[in-house]
This record gives C-alpha cells, structure tokens and sequence, in this order.
C-alpha cells in the first residue's frame, strides 16, 4: 500500500478572473475555447503544490481516485502502464517513440501500415457479426458525449489530413507530429520536464478488477518524449472532467452498450486490448 505524503502547510491558488472566464465562453472558435480552457486549469494549479505519490504496482493506483483533498494529486507511474489511444503502450515500440529514434520515415510507416477500416480493426478483434464491429475506429465504447464524431484536426489541419493515433495520413499531419515530438523532446532534454509550469499528462484509468493501465487523454506527445528519453516513470494526473476509470465490470452501463450500438463482450474486448497493451 503506497503511503501519502501530505503536507500541511497552506498553499495559495491564483484567482481566475472574470475576464479569462468571459474570454473562453465568448471564443469564436472551439479551438480557441479548448486553448482558453487549457489555460485557465493551468492558472488555477500555479502556484498550489501538488500531493505527489509514487505507484510502484499498478493495482495500488485505483485507491487515488476516490481522493477528495483540495490540492490536486499528481501520480508517478510506471511508464509501462501508460496507452495512448489504440492502446499503445509508451515502451520502445510505440509510433512516436519509433519516429524519435529513427526518424521521421518510422511515423510515416506506421500511418501507411495501419489504417484501421472500423473498431474491430482497430483492436485486432476478429469479425463475429457482433453489434458495433463497424463502429469507426476513433470510437470508445464507454463515453457519453453529445457530437460523436471524428477528432478535429489541429493546427490549421483538417480531419481528412487525419488523427494522430492511425493513418492514413496526410504529409503535412506526418510532418506536423513529427515537429511537435521533436521540439517536445528536445525542450524536456535541455530543460527538464515541467509539469508545474506547462501541465501535466492526463488521463484516467482503466481496469478488468485485477489488471490497471493509464489511458492519456492529454499529453501524449509529452508521454513519447519522456519514453524516449529512458524515463522509466511518468508523472500523470487524474483529469477531472472526465470518468476518473473505466471498469469492464460496468461494461452494460457504457453509453454505447446501453444504447446497444456495440455489444457488452465487444466493448469489453476492446477494454482488455488496452490492459494487455500493444507495443508497436
């Protein structure tokens, strides 16, 4: 059992004001919200001293979700338990820890090679004519949200440039990883890796009841550089504006299975994928 190290000296967090507020509600452009949103989590957190925990065993990483104090908590996992979404663990094998090491031909590979039809490709899952097999490949089973639809593109992209997780993809989306890897390494080589200053990776976790692994959900370019680097932990936070784990165990409550869009022993499947992980 990881023991908690709490302070208690009182910390200051810096007001958000009512101009930052009022700026991302008035955005014109969603991107332009999602930038001010970003800020505004990182402004509230300046300042406040995390409560930083090391997980040395993946199955003590579920007591933390049920933490309630004010300051936020950081963890420190085991880079093996981290997947981005395709359920690719940040080990040697992964696509963007691959185009680190060798260049960018490795990311241009591996959106040419795999380009996933559906969900069931996705995942390696054999067809068995079960509900949702044709589901797109960028879908998860377990959350609600109101648009499900495609990953914008980012940067001036569009989605027909494609997603960063599976090709096809356009030179320009290639090109553009690429870029963000590199100068993310780079700034975590010369200058260390800031959480404090830049935010940290987030995600939430995943489990069967005997097996745990950390999907992010924001930070995965950060997550590969860290990986490359020979970083054998990685510091993560919960995000809080999303479900804190997934559980197979719930797996007819997921939105999709309650909906009946794909069936229960399919979407948990897809669950077990990321728990066993695929390296490359």
């Amino acid at each position: 059992m990881a023991r908690w190290p709490f302070e208690h000296s009182k910390t200051n967090q810096e007001v958000i004001s009512f101009f930052i507020i009022s700026r991302c509600i008035n955005a014109p452009k969603a991107e332009h919200r999602k930038a001010v949103w970003n800020l505004i989590r990182k402004r509230a957190h300046k300042g406040t001293v995390p409560i930083t925990v090391e997980v040395k065993q993946p199955r003590e990483a579920l007591q933390y979700i049920y933490c309630i104090e004010k300051r936020p908590l950081r963890l420190i996992l085991p880079a093996a338990m981290l997947r981005m979404q395709g359920a690719f663990v940040y080990g040697p094998g992964h696509p963007f820890v691959m185009a680190l090491q060798h260049g960018p031909e490795k990311l241009e590979e591996f959106y040419s090679g795999f380009t996933p039809r559906n969900i069931a490709e996705m995942y390696a899952i054999p067809l068995s004519n079960k509900a949702g097999e044709d589901l797109p490949p960028w879908e998860l089973p377990w959350l609600l949200r109101l648009a499900r639809t495609a990953p914008k593109g980012e940067r001036g992209l569009t989605v027909d440039d494609g997603v960063s997780f599976y090709g096809p993809a356009t030179g320009k989306k290639v090109s553009l990883e690429y870029e963000r890897l590199q100068k993310t390494a780079l700034s975590i080589k010369t200058k260390g890796y800031q959480p404090d200053r830049y935010g940290d990776i987030e995600g939430h976790f995943m489990t069967d009841g005997q097996n745990v692994c950390f999907f992010v959900r924001g930070g995965k370019h950060r997550a590969a550089a860290l990986a490359f680097l020979g970083h054998e932990k990685i510091p993560v936070r919960l995000r809080r504006s999303w479900p804190l784990v997934i559980d197979a165990r719930s797996a007819r409550d997921w939105p999709l299975v309650a909906e009946g869009k794909i069936d229960a022993d399919l979407a948990v499947d897809i669950l077990q994928a990321y728990l066993r992980g695929k390296d490359g």
